[in-house]
Parts: C-alpha cells; sequence; structure tokens
C-alpha cells in the first residue's frame, strides 16, 4: 500500500477522533456550573438570555433521551482524489453507544457510489459488502473495523488519539456530545428562530479551535504532557484548525437538527444531522461472527504487499 494512501487515511481518522471524542463532559452539575460561567458573558449579549442556559438544559434533555431516528448526511475529504458524500439513516443509541444505518455513498465497484448497511457497537463497526464483496471475502458479508486500531494503524501514536477513538464512530452521531461541544464554545450564540421539518426551533451557533476543542475534552484529563502535545502535534499535521457547529432546538428541548463542520488540511469535513422520534428502541445486534472478516487485518496484508486498500478485495 502506498505512504499517501495511510496518510490520506490517518487524516481522516485523526478528524474523527477529535469530533468523536472531544468536549465528552457528563451531566455532573460541576462540570456544567464550569462551562456555562466560561461562556457567560457571549451570552448575555443575545436577544433571548444566555445561549449556554438554553443548550445546558438541550444537553441534558437529549443526554437521558439516549437513542432517536436520524438521517445525516456526511462530506469526507482525505479517503481519495474527491471528497467522498455519505447520506445515511436509521438509529443512534448513544447510552450505549451504537448504531444501525442503511448508507450511500460509500465507494463500490469501478469506483461507483455503492448502498449498504452498518452497524456500529462501541468502538466496533460492521459493513455489509453484498454478495459480490462476500465472494471476495470467503463468503463474508461484513467487514469489521475498531477505530483505535484504525487510529494507530494510521500512525496515531499518541495515547490521546487511540484513547479518543476508544469511544467508537457510534460516538460521532451522538447529539448529546455535539451539544456539549457547542456549550463549551467560548462565542456561542443565539441565531433566531428557524423551522426545521415544520418545526419551530431556536439556532444556536458557535466555534472551537483545534486547541480550545483539547482543552475541554474531559477525557484527556490525567494525560501527560508529552502524550498531549503529541495529539496537537497529529491534529497540526491533519491541518485541523477549527470546529464549526450550528444546532437548532425545538420547544421540547431536543436538538432538531445538528451541524458541525471541521476544516482540515485537504477540505472540509461536513456532517449534518436531522433526529427525530427520540426515545426510539435501539436494539442493535452484531452480525454472525463466522460472517464477518476484520478489514484491519486485510489492510495489513495490503499494507506488505504494497496493494491499494478497497472494501471489497
Amino acid at each position: 500500500m502506498q505512504k499517501s494512501t495511510w496518510k490520506r487515511l490517518s487524516v481522516s481518522v485523526t478528524a474523527v477522533a477529535l469530533l468523536a471524542g472531544v468536549a465528552a463532559c457528563g451531566g455532573d452539575k460541576k462540570d456544567d456550573k464550569a462551562s456555562s460561567g466560561a461562556s457567560g458573558k457571549a451570552g448575555a449579549t443575545t436577544a433571548a438570555g444566555a445561549p449556554t442556559e438554553a443548550l445546558d438544559a438541550a444537553f441534558k434533555k437529549t443526554q437521558s433521551a439516549k437513542s432517536a431516528k436520524f438521517r445525516m448526511t456526511m462530506k469526507v475529504p482525505g479517503l481519495g482524489d474527491q471528497p467522498v458524500t455519505l447520506q445515511s439513516s436509521g438509529v443512534v443509541g448513544w447510552d450505549p453507544a451504537v448504531v444501525d444505518q442503511r448508507m450511500t455513498g460509500l465507494p463500490g465497484k469501478d469506483g461507483a457510489s455503492a448502498e449498504s448497511h452498518v452497524i456500529t457497537i462501541g468502538t466496533v463497526t460492521y459493513t455489509d459488502v453484498g454478495p459480490e464483496g462476500a465472494a471476495k471475502n470467503d463468503g463474508k458479508r461484513w467487514l469489521k473495523v475498531d477505530l483505535g486500531a484504525a487510529a494507530k494503524e494510521a500512525g496515531g501514536d499518541s495515547k490521546a488519539l487511540q484513547q479518543l477513538m476508544g469511544g467508537g464512530q457510534g460516538q460521532n452521531q451522538d447529539p448529546a456530545k455535539q451539544m456539549a461541544l457547542l456549550k463549551s464554545s467560548p462565542n456561542v450564540k443565539l441565531v433566531g428562530e428557524e423551522t426545521v421539518d415544520g418545526k419551530k426551533t431556536q439556532h444556536y451557533k458557535g466555534t472551537l479551535t483545534a486547541d480550545e476543542a483539547v482543552r475541554s475534552n474531559k477525557s484527556l484529563e490525567g494525560l501527560g504532557e508529552q502524550d498531549r502535545q503529541q495529539l496537537l502535534d497529529t491534529i497540526k499535521q491533519a491541518g485541523i484548525t477549527q470546529y464549526d457547529m450550528d444546532v437548532w432546538v425545538g420547544a421540547d428541548d431536543l436538538p432538531a437538527k445538528l451541524v458541525v463542520n471541521t476544516d482540515m488540511a485537504g477540505g472540509r469535513m461536513e456532517l449534518t444531522q436531522t433526529l427525530s422520534d427520540y426515545g426510539t428502541k435501539a436494539d442493535v445486534q452484531a452480525p454472525p461472527a463466522d460472517q464477518t472478516t476484520d478489514l484491519l487485518e486485510r489492510l495489513k496484508e495490503l499494507k506488505k504487499t504494497g496493494g491499494t486498500p478497497s472494501l471489497t478485495s
């Protein structure tokens, strides 16, 4: 496998790691007060009171809901010569972290867009490659990948980076974590009332630099200075500079829509998610072990032989 391929993979893995793990604060009152106090001055100038108070209420309500149905669009740079745009819908749970979704836009045969069934449980994601893919994988239809292992294989030597990836891809779609990320922004503000899917909502907006994102990340507390610096170095190498966040919160104190954009060296990583049916059942099961093959092990083999990575090869 060419080094440039692994470099591009490393950039995207790093972006997902930060997006998934940053600002992963819980419902502790002490932490909530600290977060509100850090942003209180920005909120005091808005038309409808301090945004952090509204966002804190929405964060707690979302955290307790534990699951929802979603539709998502995700534009990812760095996985090839052109950005990849993924469309997906399904159910997401964040206590525990699970996702069951149907996704379009994954690279398929001859570079064409493919549709697939993707399941995420904790740190592990399973992708259904279909009958043609199964024929190339000893009849096994599911490819398995652990994002923590992917970060390490892609060059993520930092303990902090691997720790961030420990939340799994499902955390990337956790609206409670994204609400926590937004309410930790030092410049969060209320944009105004807007309609989302026929529902009146309040639109809030904020930004975080990469340095602010790392500082606000509760999961990095206790790490040594060397590990923290390695993470910051990795972020700089990936060209990650800023996170732009928007959320539309309904009268029920639940987010109807979330947008998180990440500036990177290869372009912007853009995630737009609409949510509904909070509290819906999220009974997500892993595929049978005898029907799965480990993608990272296959990539390691290709790396040794100089092959090109493929979801179905």
